[in-house]
């Protein structure tokens, strides 16, 4: 066996029968030829029969077969003489899935072909029931009516049909997959190997027409995220996941938008499970960290030491980015493409806005932006609190006290620090405390400019908080350049960039927005300003609360029309 195949055999042999080989095995079975007919996900909390999977599909002769397969994984990967006689256990599961029928009269001659019970298993038959075991086969069993594939017979598999056949096929793809795998855990990493292993295999898909190499194109995604996703959990460290998982979901959809595939069905369906794996990892990743954040400055971390002046706030900020993402998709679960119903969403929406609002109220790094760019998860914070659907007279009142707040942090730390949030990115910021000045350091001939403070403004206006406009407008006058940013919709395609890369030449900048000398004026003022705004296909498709995530990713500030189409 090669290099490779140990490799993927010592993955197969790490995955659960209830969560990663369900999951991972029909896309096995689909890549081969099968037909899925039904899988154990569908029939969850039913009785199964010794029927996880049931596929029409050929064996080595070309005869069609009606296939049963029973996966068993993790504590009962191995069969032995204990999980054999066991209640439940291998013997009973082959035992009900020959003795109970399945039919399906909508699958033309389904009905009519012949059976195949198969155990799949991601381990070995011990020894000592060998005998027990061949023996009651040969009795329940006709010649060509049961297989048993093993650790070794999937691995081959694995290795034919997915990963030597598509995602290891060039040395490149290996080295930067081990190197991913060797170097997941370690300190500061930024995922360059696997950022560059899932732009190789976006760039190898060619032929996008062929259904075979497009089968094995999203197979490829989803085993990629599958495998990152296991290995950071097995390190404890869910967050290479999260920044591993975020780059190929984003890129996978920039790419089906350059394709223009985004209305096609069978994408979409592909494109479902990886925003399931995505989604499982944030689940896992909030399961264990949201006991933390609720409690009293719970994101903050006593040893970052004089770091947290300044890792605090970026901590808190990029928390909230993700969380927020991750409670639009969670409306969405399981199907990821329809809306939900307005039952469960009011239902779900008012236990996220509590939890939300603790957290910010437990945690004041959540008030005090220290990158202009974070205007990004304040926006995330209020647009989510605010949408109308579910709007509650103690959502409004928060966000009246988060906007205040945050806005006099701002010129508190401009008083005391002597810098406004800084435009850059949090690279810059790190070099900034490296040198022992984290200053705005602005040229003496400009204001430092802000895309950030002429937000927080608007919204005072927009919402008519007029103590916030008076009390604090003075404090910033003369002291910054607002300014806002606009994305060149007539020049680029924005939306298929926005899932791609960090805008530069994308967005044009109006600067010298200038303050009124009252709330209404400085309304009447901003309400003239552009607000241009596109139909989104990502949101004909369904997936329209992914481009939250692009925005939080790639640090790609909101688009005007997000705020101003709410002046009144």
């Amino acid at each position: 066996m090669g290099s490779n195949n140990i490799f993927i055999r010592e993955y197969l042999e790490s995955l659960k029968e209830d969560t990663e080989l369900d999951y991972l095995f029909p896309i096995l079975l689909n890549t081969i030829g099968f037909r899925i007919v039904s899988t154990a996900k569908e029939s969850k909390g039913q009785s199964q029969y010794g029927k996880d999977i049931i596929a029409i599909g050929s064996d080595e002769s070309g005869q069609q077969h009606r296939y049963y397969f029973e996966l068993k994984g993790h504590a009962d990967r191995d069969i032995t003489d204990k999980n054999f006689f066991s209640r439940d256990g291998i013997r009973e599961s082959i035992i009900e899935s020959k003795d109970t029928a399945f039919s399906d009269s909508s699958i033309p001659e389904f009905n009519q072909l012949p059976i195949k019970v198969v155990i799949v298993h991601n381990g070995t038959l011990k020894a000592n029931i060998r005998p027990t075991f061949e023996g009651f086969i040969s009795k329940e069993f006709k010649e060509g009516q049961f297989e048993r594939w093993d650790i070794y017979h999937l691995t081959d598999l694995f290795a034919k049909h997915l990963f030597n056949e598509y995602l290891l096929t060039d040395e490149q793809s290996l080295r930067l997959f081990k190197k991913t795998l060797v170097l997941l855990d370690a300190p500061e990493n930024d995922f360059h190997d696997f950022k560059s292993l899932v732009d190789l295999q976006i760039d190898k898909i060619s032929d996008i027409k062929k259904g075979r190499a497009f089968s094995k194109f999203f197979a490829t995604q989803n085993l990629l995220a599958s495998v990152v996703f296991h290995y950071s959990e097995l390190n404890d460290n869910l967050e290479a996941a999260k920044q591993c998982l975020t780059y190929l979901l984003l890129k996978t959809w920039a790419w089906i938008l350059r394709n223009k595939l985004e209305a096609r069905r069978s994408v979409k369906k592909e494109f479902s499970k990886l925003i399931g794996v995505h989604y499982r990892m944030l689940h896992k990743y909030f399961e264990k960290t949201i006991p933390i954040a609720r409690l009293e400055n719970g994101l903050f971390s006593e040893q970052g030491g004089p770091f947290e002046e300044i890792g605090y706030p970026l901590r808190c900020f990029e928390y909230l980015n993700y969380l927020i993402y991750f409670f639009e998709a969670r409306l969405h679960f399981p199907n990821f493409s329809k809306e939900p119903s307005q039952r469960k969403r009011k239902k779900l929406r008012r236990i996220q806005k509590d939890l939300l609002i603790e957290i910010i109220t437990n945690n004041d790094g959540c008030n005090r932006p220290i990158l202009d760019y974070h205007s990004i998860s304040i926006l995330n914070v209020v647009l989510f609190l605010l949408q109308k659907n579910d709007l509650r007279d103690e959502d409004l009142k928060f966000v009246g006290e988060y906007l205040f707040s945050t806005t006099e942090s701002i010129l508190i730390i401009n008083t005391v620090r002597g810098r406004f949030p800084l435009v850059g990115s949090e690279l810059d910021l790190v070099k900034k405390v490296n040198k022992g000045k984290i200053q705005s350091d602005p040229d003496p001939k400009n204001l430092p400019p802000t895309l950030l403070i002429t937000i927080l403004f608007e919204f005072s206006a927009i919402l008519s908080f007029t103590q916030m406009y008076d009390d604090f407008k003075d404090g910033f006058k003369d002291k910054i350049n607002l300014q806002t940013a606009y994305p060149h919709f007539d020049k680029y395609d924005i939306e298929q960039l926005l899932f791609e890369k960090h805008f530069g030449n994308e967005f044009y900048v109006e600067t010298g927005i200038e303050f009124q000398s009252n709330i209404n004026e400085f309304k009447e003022y901003m309400k003239k300003k552009e607000n241009d705004s596109i139909e989104y296909r990502t949101d004909a498709s369904g997936f329209g609360f992914l481009r939250k995530l692009a925005h939080v990713y790639f640090k790609n500030e909101y688009f005007v029309d997000e705020w101003r189409s709410m002046y009144d």
